[in-house]
């Protein structure tokens, strides 16, 4: 059997996915926000609530870059600018594939990586291949 090649790729924060979970979150408080309102409409100020939830979101959805390696035999992912040394071995398990975007998850952890074609277009081709043909064994559960 054939081994995968060596793949390392740079995870920068993606904007678009702050935004999203921004999203998300402000129309869930609105929604809240407003359902309160219906039932009782001295509770409008709950609508205050929105921006300061959609704040909340946009930071808390902020990623830390990384970098992440496959060797030929396990993933490895440490923080940008770390050495070898603080790499941990990973499983890798892929959420969403929109050919341009992967969402994954890596255990132990979990840890969410967002990584989008535009981040790394050289090794793109290489990272989706190896993420779907590496060993069984490094797949997550």
């Amino acid at each position: 059997m054939r081994r995968t090649p060596p793949v390392v790729v740079q995870i920068e924060p993606l904007p678009a996915v702050q935004a999203i979970v921004a999203l998300v979150a402000a129309l869930t408080a609105g929604g809240l926000a407003l359902w309160a309102i219906s039932h009782d409409p001295r509770t409008w100020p709950a609508l205050l609530l929105v921006p300061a939830a959609a704040a909340w979101a946009w930071r808390e959805a902020r990623a830390r870059p990384r970098r992440l390696r496959w060797d030929g035999q396990a993933w490895w992912l440490a923080d940008a600018g770390q050495g070898d040394a603080d790499e941990k071995d990973v499983s890798l398990a892929v959420l969403v594939d929109l050919d341009a975007s992967l969402l994954l998850l890596a255990r132990p952890g979990p840890c969410w990586l967002a990584l989008a074609r535009h981040q790394e277009p050289a090794q793109w081709g290489a990272l989706r291949a190896t993420l779907f043909a590496a060993p069984a064994g490094q797949a997550a559960p």
